[in-house]
């Protein structure tokens, strides 16, 4: 079981800077593009470039799965700790592998409504820069894949390791 903990500790950390990845290339490019339009509405006498008015709508899925993602890996996707203080060491790596269970099962149920609605989109494109609606749901789909690899990455590591492997969220993080 080390084994397998260690291998799926391994393709966790590879997804992380994947994501990681996609965060600073979308954030980079939406900023790019939003602050060049900016530019134009002064500059240009049309007022602005149109085109870029479609790129938000078909990176910031992207940029949003991938920081779902990265919060599923450090603990901050869902968490049940009132059982903390209830439960002995055993009984808090069968709760935690359970919550993950949970979270695997609704987003398999998610993703083959999901992959034909973006098969369904792949044939209409936007309407200034002829790109596939689909890449937004394409997107969703890598969301509930890294979902679901990291909370089974979790639940392994747990499994192996104990309850004190699980990612402990720190509130200072915390946005509320």
């Amino acid at each position: 079981m080390q084994a397998i903990a260690r291998i799926t500790d391994v393709v966790d950390d590879l997804l992380g800077r994947l994501c990681r990845g996609i965060i600073l290339l979308t954030m980079l490019a939406l900023l790019g593009v939003i602050g060049a339009n900016v530019i134009a509405r002064y500059a240009l006498a049309d007022g602005g470039i149109n085109e870029v008015g479609e790129i938000p709508e078909l990176l910031f899925p992207w940029l949003i799965g991938a920081g779902i993602i990265l919060g599923v890996q450090r603990g901050a996707h869902i968490a049940v700790d009132f059982y903390s203080a209830a439960l002995g060491p055993k009984g808090k790596v069968w709760a935690i592998c359970f919550v993950n269970a949970v979270v695997i099962a609704s987003y398999a149920i998610l993703f083959q409504p999901v992959m034909e609605i973006a098969s369904i989109t792949a044939d209409e494109f936007t309407p200034l820069l002829k790109l596939p609606r689909s890449i937004g749901f394409y997107s969703l789909l890598f969301t509930f894949a890294g979902v679901m690899f990291s909370s089974l990455a979790i639940s392994l590591r747990v499994i192996a390791r104990g309850h004190e492997a699980a990612p402990e969220f720190d509130l200072e993080e915390s946005v509320t």
